[in-house]
């Protein structure tokens, strides 16, 4: 539906029944909508906005702007089969914008050097991931990159990449409508029965307590948990040298980690 001001629009993704933001691009209304967006993306950074826009008719300059401003995705004018491109994208941009959201919240854990390993996870968290694959993304072997997240105080390649799945489900339950099956459906769980066993599994919580704190809040803070009996681990030699993660996470694989 449109929206005639930015207030009516804010009020509308708050109370949840907007779950997608269009913003029109390059047109008459090209600086109110980038205004709108920059509101939108410091009130909801997860809210999943993209740019409709005739790509002929918008420069470079322009474009540059809506990216600058949060904007994940571009729709053509032209294109055809629109609910299902939206679907994607709404899909895309929500993930995006998580994603986002979860590396900032992890900036004093995360190394820098490791921040582009850890977006890839979080923007792939609903794909199966091959932990050589991963590697390979990077230019390096399994053990390298093993090795890389050793020296930066993380866990191994496969329970980090579990932590990135568990991460954006939190996030994303967190966001109105979204059910345990429904996430469980985009992140390629099972079912919502499997993703809150993991759940509990790695933060110590059911579903129920998680909410209480702040699901995507309580789910970093036992990240914090682990990544200091992690350092406690190191420090006294009893982590072992080929997985270095505490035995209750490491003893549930999950699904879509591979190797």
């Amino acid at each position: 539906m449109p929206f005639d001001d930015v207030p009516t629009l804010l009020a509308a993704v708050a109370s949840g029944s907007v779950s997608l933001t269009v913003a029109e691009a390059g047109g008459p209304h090209h600086t109110a909508g980038v205004r709108a967006v920059l509101q939108l993306r410091e009130a909801f950074p997860a809210h999943a906005l993209v740019a409709w826009c005739d790509l002929r008719r918008i420069d470079t300059a322009q474009l540059l702007e809506l990216a600058r401003a949060g904007i994940q995705d571009i729709v053509r004018e032209e294109q055809d089969e629109l609910p299902h491109i939206f679907s994607r994208i709404l899909a895309t941009a929500r993930q995006r914008s998580v994603a986002s959201q979860i590396v900032t919240m992890l900036e004093d854990l995360v190394p820098r050097r490791i921040r582009p390993m850890l977006e890839h996870g979080l923007e792939h968290a609903g794909e199966h991931i091959d932990r050589d694959e991963f590697a390979a993304v990077f230019g390096m072997t399994r053990r390298t990159l093993h090795n890389r997240f050793l020296r930066a105080g993380l866990p191994s390649p496969r329970p980090f990449l579990t932590w990135c799945r568990l991460l954006v489900a939190s996030a994303l339950l967190e966001q109105p409508g979204h059910t345990l099956d429904s996430v469980a459906g985009v992140l390629d769980f099972p079912d919502g029965g499997s993703l809150g066993q993991y759940l509990r599994r790695y933060t110590g919580r059911n579903v129920t307590q998680l909410r209480d704190g702040g699901i995507l809040r309580t789910t970093v803070d036992a990240l914090r948990a682990q990544l200091a009996e992690l350092a406690e681990a190191l420090r006294t030699g009893t982590a072992a040298p080929d997985d270095p993660t505490p035995d209750a996470p490491r003893s549930l694989p999950l699904p879509g980690v591979r190797g």
